[in-house]
């Protein structure tokens, strides 16, 4: 069997991901943490989203919350 965790990184939804994860009885055992960025700046400072792609793309858009999820990984 396969060790599984899951984080998430959110902006817009203010950590509702998250609460609903966490309100599954066990989820413990694969939910390591939850990141909120939701201002350009937190995304910016914590996700190291280049603040050239928020600029060109938008803080909520495919690119910007691609980038999020590929640095989440790196935390």
């Amino acid at each position: 069997m396969k060790k599984i965790s899951l984080s998430v990184a959110e902006s817009c939804t203010g950590g509702m991901l998250a609460q609903f994860i966490t309100s599954v009885g066990g989820s413990s055992k694969v939910f390591k943490f939850g990141v909120i960025t939701y201002s350009n700046n937190s995304k910016i400072k914590y996700l190291k989203v280049p603040s050239k792609l928020i600029k060109k793309y938008g803080a909520v858009s495919k690119q910007c919350c691609d980038s999020m999820v590929n640095n989440l990984s790196k935390i």
